[in-house]
């Protein structure tokens, strides 16, 4: 038998071959056993003889062989491992599978190399594979059900998607009218070919309140339902799901106009007529009420509703619902603020010779964001008029009733002593410790009109502006000072204006000039532009311009109040 390496430096060899072997048992992660030409095991750590599943006993008594622990259909491997160590004293690693002593395989990875050529003996490693082969399958199988969740979650994420739509519409939309709009528009054509809400009526009925088809023309001939409405118990899909606040499934339409036939014989025309093959119906809850049912229906060129679709629609319920409950809770707070606001206002302007008055109060028209802010005008003992705008931080029913509070204290302090620092100092000093949590701003002005003479004082409130009947326009921003009840001791400067006949002056709160779309700067120039074009012109058209043009017909997201005097002789 023919070894090269056994001719070539012989010591060499063995004694790198010995330094391997302590390598291996030293790092003894490695199952390392050491064998004699006939495959007799005669050495092995502790490691290997755990993966095999024999003893120390087992090997002093010579039971070990590769004989005893390969498989069967390893040993061609084996042999041809043998020859390639006997021409290299070294074998590659390769994978194969030691049978344990229990029958089960271990699968593992070997290699070797020789330790002596004479006799041949040589060291053989194996790792254990086991937690490797277990990582792959599983890594398999994740593949696999990465792969069938890739196919769910594109159905999946395109219903997350829709749902997060809906979710942001209704956080946004505080209008009961727009949400519904808005809302059966998103599920039409997504989800259905048609949608309708509908909403209880007073005498105990379901009205059609909105809805949407994806053909325009036949939007108008569905909008006939709006004249036909049900009561709220009986046979249709929409009457069981109010009744009963869970979903129906119809996924015959047809099966269900005899139903529409018996509780409206009028109205099963105008059903038949959209033609629609399968529908869902879904209550509208929130808590244990039941706000309206919303009704999708499909058409002939589309699959059937099946339960996955329930799914979807009831989330887009549940949220429809709660954006139904939060504008109904908005509206009622918001008429309750602006009630109690038009309350604490003046009724009347008082009817002053030499001077026109105007005053606007435009509450907020989104949610409850009304309440705070004041107008006042009244003469003073001394001959003069006391002209005021305020506005208390915050937008709530509580800041309307604080306002009142905040102006009464301020018509007193005048009355007294009428001179603006005077009376803002005393007004700031007495909410400073009466109301110690409330901020508010405001403008007092008086005005003599027997000079024309315009004295007034701001705390950290929007400045006039006073405009003159050439057209020029000037605030009245010297005497800026900070918020009253931000400390009990600030004192607040004096201003001093003469005013010519024909001359006007406009106070405002900051809801006229600033908004989420345009900053303080732009509103200013905005309003000194408009009241410049405008001159000259009497009190209520200062209101009437400085409202077109800055606030529009637009939402209003603060209330505003407006307050116009022009001297006319």
């Amino acid at each position: 038998m023919s070894v090269p390496h056994r001719a070539a430096e012989p010591e060499e060899a063995l004694r790198a071959s010995t330094s391997l072997l302590g390598r291996l048992r030293e790092a003894n992660v490695l199952g390392v056993v050491s064998s004699t030409e006939h495959g007799g095991a005669y050495e092995a750590n502790d490691a290997f003889l755990d993966l095999i599943g024999y003893s120390r006993d087992d090997l002093a008594a010579g039971r070990i062989s590769y004989r005893s622990i390969t498989a069967p259909q390893w040993a061609g491997r084996d042999r041809h491992a043998l020859e390639q160590m006997r021409r290299t004293g070294a074998f590659r690693p390769y994978d194969k599978e030691y049978v344990h002593r229990d029958g089960h395989r271990v699968p593992v990875l070997v290699g070797g190399a020789v330790i002596d050529w004479n006799p041949l003996r040589w060291v053989t490693f194996v790792v254990d594979l086991t937690a490797r082969q277990h990582a792959e399958r599983e890594r398999a199988e994740l593949l696999a059900g990465e792969r069938a969740a890739r196919d769910e979650a594109r159905s999946a994420g395109e219903r997350l998607a829709f749902l997060m739509r809906a979710g942001a519409l209704v956080a946004a939309t505080r209008d009961r009218d727009e949400l519904l709009d808005q809302v059966t528009q998103l599920v039409v054509p997504s989800l259905a070919d048609y949608c309708m809400v509908f909403l209880p009526t007073p005498d105990g009925k379901l009205r059609v309140s909105a809805l949407t088809h994806a053909d325009p023309a036949l939007t108008g001939k569905l909008a006939e339902l709006r004249e036909h409405p049900v009561p709220a118990t009986g046979p249709l899909m929409s009457q069981r799901a109010y009744t009963t606040g869970t979903t129906q499934l119809v996924r015959h339409v047809a099966a269900e106009l005899p139903s529409w036939a018996t509780v409206d014989p009028d109205a099963t025309e105008i059903v038949a007529s959209v033609h629609p093959r399968s529908a869902l119906a879904t209550p509208l809850l929130a808590g244990q009420r039941t706000l309206g049912v919303m009704v999708m229906y499909r058409g002939a060129d589309r699959p059937r509703f099946a339960s996955a679709d329930a799914e979807v629609v009831e989330e887009i319920a549940r949220r429809l619902a709660v954006g139904l409950a939060n504008a109904d809770t908005f509206a009622r707070e918001h008429a309750i603020a602006e009630t109690l606001q038009r309350a604490i206002l003046p009724d009347t302007l008082p009817r002053i010779p030499g001077l026109d008055l105007a005053v606007r109060y435009l509450p907020a028209t989104q949610g409850a964001n009304v309440g705070g802010d004041w107008y006042d005008a009244f003469p003073l003992p001394d001959g003069g008029v006391a002209l005021v705008t305020g506005d208390v931080a915050g937008h709530s029913i509580g800041s309307a009733s604080v306002m009142g509070q905040v102006r009464s204290m301020l018509r007193a302090y005048a009355i007294d002593n009428p001179h603006p620092g005077s009376v803002l100092r005393r007004t700031n000093a007495a909410l400073a410790r009466l109301l110690p949590d409330t901020l508010a701003s405001a403008v007092y002005a008086v005005l003599d009109l027997s000079t024309g003479h315009l004295s007034y004082a701001n705390a950290g409130h929007p400045p006039p502006i006073v405009v003159t009947g050439t057209g020029r326009a000037d605030y009245l921003d010297d005497t800026t000072g900070t918020m009253l009840g931000a400390s009990a001791d600030t004192t607040f400067a004096t201003g001093l204006r003469a005013l010519s006949p024909g001359t006007g002056l406009l106070c405002y709160t900051d809801g006229l000039i600033e908004d989420r779309d345009r900053d303080l700067a732009k509103g200013l120039a905005l309003l000194a532009g408009t009241l410049r074009l405008s001159a000259p012109f009497s009190a209520e058209q200062m209101c009437a311009a400085a409202e077109a043009s800055l606030l529009g017909a637009a939402h209003r997201a603060d209330d505003v109040c407006l307050l116009a005097a022009r001297l006319t002789t």
